[in-house]
């Protein structure tokens, strides 16, 4: 412990490039807070006084194409460490004049592990809230996406991104601030997730051009529609952006309504910041990095949720009032968490 910190290192695995740092408030709790680098020590600067904390390392295989499921070691035999009195106030890194502070939410997918943003989609507390309603009739049953909603892991994530102005754009509401959205992780290997084109159910959720999908015979792809066997195209120029920054759709499911529920983003992997580079840090090879994760995650689990007011009774059809009765049971859940209160955005917290 030192200047009101926590200081935790361990020595570096030859065979892992990157490391996950958990803290929990026992020895079998599910952890709250997750600390990634790809160095030997984190500095955890978000705990409370004189509170015991449970540590655990998870280690990644060198060399594997990302951080999702398949990549990860198991974590480590917890270590109860204790932070000191002298807790000061949690400093928040600021944007700059041309980058922005965006919050999001993913829920893993294929694994109950967080699985990072990385050619990943994410979203506004607000609609993957909405979106994770839909599919929350039957807590245990497996989703599309092999996993409960009573064990699905949900990771809040500060996002820093550079400020752009992005032309032409066909998926976004006319925020030329983003690129286009790109669905991800849709292609068989959550190993190596990939990002494509907005498909054809992105954009009927969003309202956008829907018409440019079709499938192998030509028609225009539908509800009726063969799974798999619709495409979408996207012009060059937008694939470019949507690989340089981050993209946005914004969300609406019900295609009878105009009830707006948020916003969805993809994370282009080639353009994602390393820890040690500022976001608009031009590399070697000419590219961009664009947008960078803060290294402190918060984690909840379906589990949670649930016992905070989380309402499964949406089925397919989702409303303003539940959406927004959810969401409160995400941010509810969230903030439980023994650490000081959560913030993306430009100021300082104050410890209360």
């Amino acid at each position: 412990w030192n200047q009101g910190a926590m200081n935790i290192s361990w020595a570096p695995q030859p065979s892992s490039d990157y490391y996950e740092v958990q803290l929990a408030v026992n020895a079998t709790a599910e952890p709250f807070v997750v600390h990634s680098t790809a160095g030997a020590s984190v500095v955890v600067d978000s705990l409370l006084p004189s509170k015991k904390y449970y540590v655990s390392l998870r280690t990644h295989a060198a060399s594997t194409p990302s951080l999702g499921p398949g990549t990860w070691g198991q974590p480590a035999g917890r270590v109860v460490c204790e932070s000191g009195a002298d807790v000061v106030p949690k400093k928040r890194k600021l944007a700059r004049a041309d980058t922005t502070l965006l919050e999001v939410m993913r829920q893993s997918e294929f694994t109950y592990d967080v699985d990072y943003l990385m050619n990943h989609d994410s979203g506004t507390i607000e609609a993957d809230a909405a979106f994770a309603s839909m599919g929350a009739s039957h807590p245990d049953r497996p989703s599309p996406f092999n996993i409960t909603f009573y064990n699905a892991t949900f990771t809040l994530y500060c996002v820093e991104m550079l400020k752009v102005d992005v032309p032409d754009t066909f998926s976004t509401g006319g925020n030329s601030s983003y690129s286009d959205y790109m669905s991800c992780n849709d292609n068989h290997n959550a190993t190596d997730p990939q990002c494509i084109c907005d498909n054809w159910i992105d954009r009927v959720i969003s309202k956008t051009d829907a018409d440019a999908c079709h499938d192998s015979k030509g028609k225009k792809c539908s509800f009726f529609t063969k799974m798999g066997d619709c495409t979408c195209s996207c012009s060059q120029e937008s694939l470019n952006n949507s690989n340089k920054y981050i993209g946005m759709m914004p969300v609406y499911f019900d295609i009878e309504s105009d009830d707006y529920y948020g916003q969805w983003f993809s994370h282009p992997k080639p353009t994602e910041c390393d820890e040690d580079e500022e976001v608009g840090a031009a590399r070697a090879d000419g590219s961009v990095c664009t947008w960078k994760r803060h290294k402190e995650a918060r984690i909840v689990k379906g589990y949670q949720v649930l016992q905070n007011g989380f309402n499964t009774s949406a089925g397919k059809t989702i409303t303003p009032a539940l959406a927004k009765q959810n969401a409160d049971a995400f941010r509810k859940t969230f903030a439980q968490a023994p650490v000081q209160p959560w913030g993306c955005e430009d100021t300082v917290s104050v410890l209360v």
